[in-house]
């Protein structure tokens, strides 16, 4: 239940600040040009955003008085909203902690239907709705095209004030090398200070400067998709080494991988087990999101330092000027692309890995920065099924609902496949070795390992394709280093 008074109105101030610092952030952003708090010449409006040619009128309240909003309890604000969207370049966003179910669901089907003999005919089509917007007509003495064109142009967003914060910290995160909580107390103190002003993307910038806040910028960020081409071409070129034989083979994860991202996913998760086939899952996926014209940047965190303590660094250890995620919204913005951030080999930095935590940080760090640039890059991270399920740490950084796709063996069929275009005769295997060569990485020690394809096939275990691939490799080793002696077995058999 709301609480009343002093406390209330301390709380919902508060709620309306943290809105407004979204706001400013959105401006930083480029995605609005400026806003005016409190405009003395609008009614029952917090603040007065502008996007282009049309005006944003923004009203805050932190919550229902029966946890949602009816149209009865928004009465007065329906008819402010009515009077301030006569304007066709108008526009009324309506936010709190409670739904306003009977507004928002109006709201949504007007911007689905065509016109406004649809929105009445096929979008308001049960008893409740049409009740619904009768009542709301009576409120706005309107009649239904009028109420369909004002309809059409409001917005309810339900948020929580910790899920405003969460998300202006991560916008913050991405623009700036400072503790995001700090420009936060500058943007929020900022905004106190300024009732009444108008505030574009210069002042915001000043502001933040003269407070020690530099905002992360390129010095040539149409460089940027070359520099990401360059770096995902370095990344495909080391993982192609492990494919089987050397050739890709397509799996089924992959085309569900493709499937999410197209969904609209912001991230996603592609685990398997050791030696499962991840490697060539992810070129794949990698190579079908470049045919589709999407920038890709994909990396492996086994071949970073641990070192590395800023997404920065990191960005730098890849050839490119800046953190990952700054970078590859660059490249979307100079190619109008969509953009795919690939972070492959996660358990890299498990606790079972035995590496610096700090590295974890800035994985952590950097899905922060991408979460903060809000759908403009998404991300794919791939991991280990182990790590991935007996460390907290590694699923923490993600959404509770996150999408998950798991890599599985292959299928008999397609084991059978690989072998008769290697030249062998699928019929002299047993079960037990088909089962065995569903294994990935099994299936690639045997095929290394150079067996005749007419002898008899005696392998029974994973030990087997081992010893038989190393006894395959070690005369290979010797001639190239031109040692006379095994060292090394000589201390395995000490051991």
């Amino acid at each position: 239940m709301p609480l009343r008074g002093g406390p209330a109105d301390k709380i919902g101030n508060r709620y309306e600040l943290w809105w407004t610092v979204s706001q400013f952030v959105r401006i930083i952003q480029e995605k609005a040009e400026s806003i005016r708090l409190e405009d003395p010449t609008v009614d029952k409006t917090e603040f007065v955003v502008t996007v282009g040619d049309q005006r944003e009128f923004h009203q805050t309240k932190r919550s229902g008085p029966s946890g949602k909003w009816s149209l009865s309890a928004l009465g007065d604000l329906l008819r402010t909203m009515f009077y301030q969207l006569a304007n066709d370049k108008t526009k009324f966003v309506f936010v709190s902690g409670s739904d306003a179910p009977e507004l928002r669901e109006l709201t949504e089907r007007a911007r689905d239907a065509k016109n406004g003999a649809e929105f009445e005919s096929t979008f308001v089509d049960s008893e409740n709705q049409k009740n619904t917007l009768q009542q709301l007509k009576r409120i706005w003495q309107a009649d239904t095209a009028t109420a369909y064109a004002i309809l059409k142009r409001i917005e309810v967003r339900t948020i929580d004030e910790t899920g405003i914060e969460d998300q202006v910290r991560a916008s913050l995160s991405a623009r700036f090398l400072a503790k995001p909580e700090d420009v936060c107390d500058a943007l929020r103190s900022f905004a106190e200070n300024s009732i009444h002003r108008d505030i574009n993307r210069k002042d915001l910038i000043s502001h933040l400067q003269s407070r020690g806040f530099a905002l992360r910028q390129l010095a040539n960020p149409s460089d940027a998709p070359l520099l990401v081409d360059e770096a995902t071409d370095r990344y495909l070129k080391i993982t192609r080494r492990n494919l089987i034989q050397g050739n890709l083979i397509p799996r089924v994860a992959t085309r569900e991988l493709l499937k999410k991202i197209k969904e609209n996913e912001n991230a996603c998760v592609l685990t398997g087990k050791a030696g499962g086939g991840k490697t060539g899952c992810v070129i794949e996926f990698v190579e079908a999101l470049r045919q589709s014209n999407r920038a890709v940047l994909a990396f492996r965190l086994d071949h970073i330092d641990s070192a590395v303590s800023s997404t920065k660094e990191l960005g730098e250890r890849l050839g490119l000027e800046e953190s990952p995620t700054l970078v590859l919204d660059a490249a979307t913005e100079a190619m109008s692309r969509e953009a795919v951030l690939v972070i492959d080999q996660l358990d890299a930095v498990s606790t079972t890995s035995g590496r610096s935590s700090a590295l974890f940080d800035v994985v952590e760090d950097l899905l922060d920065e991408a979460k903060g640039l809000r759908g403009k890059v998404k991300v794919v991270v791939v991991c280990r099924k182990f790590d991935w399920e007996n460390d907290h740490r590694l699923r923490r950084p993600l959404p509770k609902d996150y999408p998950h796709v798991s890599v599985e063996d292959f299928s008999p069929d397609e084991v059978k496949s690989v072998l008769k275009d290697s030249g062998f005769d699928d019929n002299l295997f047993d079960a037990k070795q088909l089962e065995l060569l569903r294994l990935p990485q099994n299936l690639s020690l045997f095929l290394d390992t150079n067996y005749d394809p007419n002898s008899y096939l005696s392998f029974l275990s994973q030990k087997d394709l081992f010893d038989c691939y190393w006894k395959e490799k070690r005369p290979a080793v010797k001639a190239r280093t031109g040692s006379s002696s095994d060292h090394w077995m000589d201390v395995i058999q000490v051991l």
